[in-house]
């Protein structure tokens, strides 16, 4: 409604909104609604989202399918022209100690913001990580340009300014990118951003090829290109079909075709990776709001294993709940994400010391979690997680009592030792043997004993006279 003051008077009339023609996306996903600054009328346009399964099949921003198996730095996401400052590059960090690891890693680069998205090994086991700027970040996490939250088996960056959102998954990864903002200038592997999969697999001096062929050619110039690792003989896998109905509720928003087509192809070829195709889609499906608990369908085959102290969850919080109210209160979208969380009646501790309590009220000096009753020694103080307050209390250590020896012998003196928290004392035999210096000196018998006789060695140092002297009257 708009509401117009002509003469003291108010008049109101709606706001009368353009037919809206709803267009066919190439890539198979339904068009979102788009609205005017006004929040009443919209147009709809297809979304530009660019896949990558198992690390080398490609789905690009309009549907061209394709298989690129190269370990080189490449560019997925260029501007054309630059408008936003963004660029999104992917490349194979090999761990120097262990080149059988080649982690995927994603380097989004955001104005003059750093993000990569990659894994380490943590126990033998790959764990996703994400760094800003080079320093390694705990999602959840927030600042003026960017948002991070996830769970151990997803992350997912966005940038609001510009409506970007990447889920990264290991080996698997979507790009979303708004077509309003993007539409025709987007570049690499990814292709072009325009709901024409003609122009997808472009090479960089413009030349229309094989989407195979024209990825190779968006390498980064100085670059390494890894070489792939020595690969361990697999064993083609059943093919997964119960699970196929189970995904019925998300066909209408977010087409399967690509990620059928990657699976299958993943069984035909032996590969022992066909978990993920399904895995990925899922993730896609929780993004738009449809949650599906698919992996008890499997038979086992996609089982995942939590550890211990964690229990699965197929809809779990996008950021789960901690002790650190500051976490809790970082904006996310209302999504629900797979992974592993704390059990009922648990809280996890925070983001960094992934550790599931009963009670949140007791931290230690090291900045981990204390349960009621256990007890510390920091900084000389017994400290305990008290049960009925839950708060931390603190004594000063109790040193036994000493009683001082007697040390009246010849070259005996009272040497004080200490050693943690407490005191000692005991006789020590000094040397008898003292140079006698021009100039007076205080001498003490120290707890240093000289290797050869070992006994005590005597400490001097200079006794300064004060030579100023006041005029007398």
């Amino acid at each position: 409604m708009t509401a117009t003051c002509t003469e003291g008077e108010i008049t109101v009339t709606p706001v009368v909104c353009p037919n809206v023609t709803q267009p066919i996306c190439t890539n198979g996903r339904k068009p979102v609604k788009i609205y005017e600054q006004n929040g009443c009328c919209f147009h709809e346009e297809c979304e530009c989202v660019c896949s990558v399964l198992s690390g080398s099949y490609y789905t690009t921003f309009d549907g061209q399918m394709y298989n690129s198996q190269q370990n080189c730095s490449c560019y997925l996401v260029k501007e054309i022209i630059s408008k936003y400052n963004l660029t999104i590059t992917r490349s194979n960090e090999c761990d120097p100690t262990d080149t059988t690891f080649c982690p995927l890693a994603l380097t989004i680069t955001y104005q003059s913001l750093v993000i990569v998205l990659t894994q380490i090994k943590s126990s033998g086991t790959p764990t996703n990580v994400v760094y800003v700027d080079q320093k390694r970040i705990y999602p959840a996490y927030s600042n003026s340009v960017l948002l991070l939250f996830g769970t151990d088996m997803e992350i997912t960056a966005e940038i609001p300014k510009i409506n970007t959102k990447i889920i990264f998954r290991g080996s698997s990864f979507s790009i979303d990118l708004p077509y309003s903002l993007f539409e025709g200038n987007t570049e690499g592997q990814c292709g072009t951003c325009d709901n024409s999969p003609a122009n997808d697999c472009r090479s960089p001096n413009g030349n229309i090829e094989s989407c195979s062929e024209t990825a190779r050619l968006w390498t980064i110039p100085g670059a390494p290109c890894p070489t792939p690792s020595p690969t361990s003989p697999v064993t083609t896998a059943t093919p997964v079909t119960s699970s196929q109905g189970l995904f019925a509720p998300c066909h209408t928003l977010i087409s399967p075709e690509s990620y059928v087509k990657t699976c299958t192809y993943e069984i035909c070829n032996g590969g022992n990776d066909t978990c993920s195709s399904l895995e990925a889609y899922a993730a896609e499906c929780s993004s738009v709001g449809v949650c599906i608990d698919w992996r008890n369908s499997t038979g086992g085959l996609c089982e995942h294993r939590c550890p211990s102290n964690k229990i699965y969850m197929a809809c779990g919080p996008s950021v789960e709940p901690t002790c650190n109210d500051r976490y809790n209160a970082t904006s996310a979208a209302n999504v629900t994400k797979e992974g592993c969380f704390c059990p009922p009646d648990t809280t996890r501790f925070n983001s960094v010391y992934d550790t599931c309590v009963t009670s949140c009220d007791c931290v230690g000096p090291d900045g981990k979690p204390k349960q009621p009753g256990d007890t510390w020694t920091s900084e000389c103080n017994t400290c305990e997680c008290d049960g009925d307050s839950m708060s931390v209390r603190c004594e000063p250590v109790k040193c036994p009592e000493v009683q001082s020896p007697n040390c009246s012998e010849l070259g005996q003196q009272l040497i004080n030792k200490t050693e943690g928290c407490c005191t000692t004392q005991s006789c020590g035999q000094c040397l008898c043997r003292i140079e006698h210096p021009s100039t007076p000196q205080e001498c003490y018998c120290g707890p240093k004993t000289d290797p050869t006789t070992k006994l005590n060695i005597i400490t001097c140092t200079p006794v300064l006279c004060n030579t100023s002297c006041s005029q007398v009257r």
